[in-house]
């Protein structure tokens, strides 16, 4: 089975950098006159022109051609319109201006190609929000251009004319009339299929990222244990599995949470001087004064640039070792099923969870540790689903999770509508069948036992019931208090650089009465 990868490459040497900057600026500023040109044709004519090939016509030299009569109908209609008009006209002109400087035909047919894209998913989008205006947040917006000054993240894909594949390198060319290249040098032993290669810019970085076809192993599936992860900002990670062998435990997300809010703090730190340096420059009069603000902004500017793009290296890396880590864990214990909460992605998308929990959810990339964890796991023959997780760590393990659900669903949707009355009678079901009480600290007190659990191992677990559609996964009574009080809890670096799966596994027993674990039986 054949599988596309991406092999990250960060393109170092200050020249061959500012080589691929220029170029990735210039494609931008192409990308920004077409948006405009089209935003304008809709203004004066009432429809968007994004018919690819009539787009490509317009700034190609010679004359436009067709072998369908309706496509150069369509074009000279768009040609005569956009000549009527001062504005389109310039915009035009540019156009044919950018592609010359440019200088690379077949990467302008993929920046088109993206900006038609980009138009038609605006168009069914918005007609989507006219039938049904609930599913979105608010109106779709039709793609704008952007700043260049204030770039931080630009892409586009090479197709296979732009590059040559040499032994242990990639030969890329940027211009073709100028023959401006970049060498790329590839990882010893790199035998794979080259699909395409994406030049990417990042704040101050640059980077090729090639997209290549991989044989994925054959792995016989002889897992027999399911895991759930609840994931979360202080408790990045928590895992508890059905494996009686593996302890359930946590991976700290505090070194990333401080390395988030330092970030902040420097990028606000920056933002102000920036802002003072130009309320500064507004009032100067001395032409001098001027141009060394207007570099020392230029300065701050770039500085800004370069501290987001170390932020992303520095999450992307750990991600990519937490992910690793975790995957091998549970094909060292013999899994074959992972479920994980969303919560933490959906918190995201207009849940007010607090200014400062706001920040942080919504700065650290929980999809990202997702997508780490699921193609690491597939790829070793481990399923991985995601679970929607509202109440799962807010209900006891022994109370009927599906029923508190399903009444869940119910008060989510009063609330929406605002029914009060509704509201009330569905929180006293909720507090009924939940079973429990949240308590400071991370804990979960069961009112029903009279017993506290790690609220995170509960919500784990919950999420492994919801996705095996089973009341009851681990039977040893004791086994599960366990899992649910007594979680293994690491800091990310010893976690990623001192622990091993032998120390995972063999659960301790824990002192509980013989009392309690009949009052359970009944459950």
């Amino acid at each position: 089975m054949q599988s596309n990868r991406v092999l990250n490459i960060r393109i170092s040497g200050k020249e061959r950098k500012e080589k691929v900057r220029k170029l990735l600026l210039d494609l931008a500023h192409f990308k920004n006159l077409l948006i405009l040109l089209i935003r304008r044709y809709k203004e004066l004519y009432g429809y968007y022109p994004t018919d690819q090939s009539i787009l490509y016509g317009l700034i190609k030299e010679g004359e436009y051609s067709s072998k369908k009569e309706e496509k150069l109908k369509s074009f000279r209609e768009v040609k005569e319109n956009i000549l009527k008009d001062e504005e389109l006209t310039r915009f035009l002109k540019a156009l044919k201006e950018q592609k010359k400087k440019t200088d690379n035909n077949y990467i302008l047919q993929q920046v088109i190609r993206d900006v038609v894209k980009s138009f038609k998913s605006y168009r069914k989008a918005y007609k989507e929000y006219l039938k049904s205006p609930k599913k979105f947040k608010g109106t779709p917006r039709s793609p704008k251009p952007k700043k260049l000054k204030y770039l931080m993240n630009f892409s586009v894909e090479l197709n296979v004319n732009t590059f040559k594949r040499l032994e242990d390198s990639i030969l890329i060319s940027l211009r073709i009339n100028n023959k401006e290249f970049l060498k790329v040098k590839l990882p010893k032993d790199f035998d794979f299929e080259v699909k395409s290669i994406r030049l990417k810019l990042f704040g101050t970085d640059v980077y090729a990222d090639v997209v290549y076809k991989a044989e994925l192993p054959k792995v016989e599936k002889t897992g027999k244990h399911v895991a759930g992860i609840d994931l979360g900002l202080n408790n990045l990670i928590t895992l508890l599995s059905t494996n009686k062998d593996l302890k359930s435990f946590i991976v700290s997300g505090k070194e990333i949470k401080a390395f988030n809010q330092w970030y902040n703090k420097e990028k606000s730190k920056l933002q102000s001087e920036i802002d003072t340096i130009r309320n500064k420059l507004s009032q100067v009069e001395d032409e001098k004064e001027g141009e060394s603000l207007k570099q020392l902004i230029t300065e701050k500017l770039i500085r800004l640039k370069e501290l987001s793009a170390y932020r992303k290296r520095k999450i992307d890396n750990d991600f990519h070792k937490i992910s690793r880590k975790v995957v091998d864990v549970l094909k060292a214990t013999d899994h074959k099923k992972l479920y994980i909460g969303k919560g933490a992605t959906e918190s995201k998308d207009g849940v007010n969870l607090g200014k400062k929990n706001n920040q942080h959810f919504v700065s650290i990339p929980f999809r990202r540790l997702i997508e780490l964890i699921k193609y690491k796991a597939e790829e070793l023959g481990i399923k991985v689903f995601e679970i929607e997780e509202p109440f799962t760590s807010k209900t006891s393990p022994f109370a009927d999770i599906f029923e508190v659900k399903r009444i869940g669903k119910e008060y989510l949707k009063a609330k929406e509508e605002g029914d009060k009355d509704l509201l009330k009678e569905l929180l006293i079901k909720l507090k009924k069948l939940t079973q429990a009480v949240r308590r400071r600290r991370g804990v979960l007190k069961d009112k029903v036992l009279d017993k506290i659990f790690n609220a995170d191992c509960v919500g784990a677990y919950n999420i492994i019931r919801v996705g095996e559609n089973s009341p009851r996964l681990i039977k040893d009574l004791k086994l599960l208090f366990i899992k649910l009080c007594n979680p293994i809890r690491f800091k990310l670096t010893d976690f990623l650089y001192k622990v091993s799966c032998e120390s995972l596994c063999e659960c301790r027993g824990i002192a509980g009465s013989s009392s309690l674990l009949s009052r359970v039986e009944s459950f």
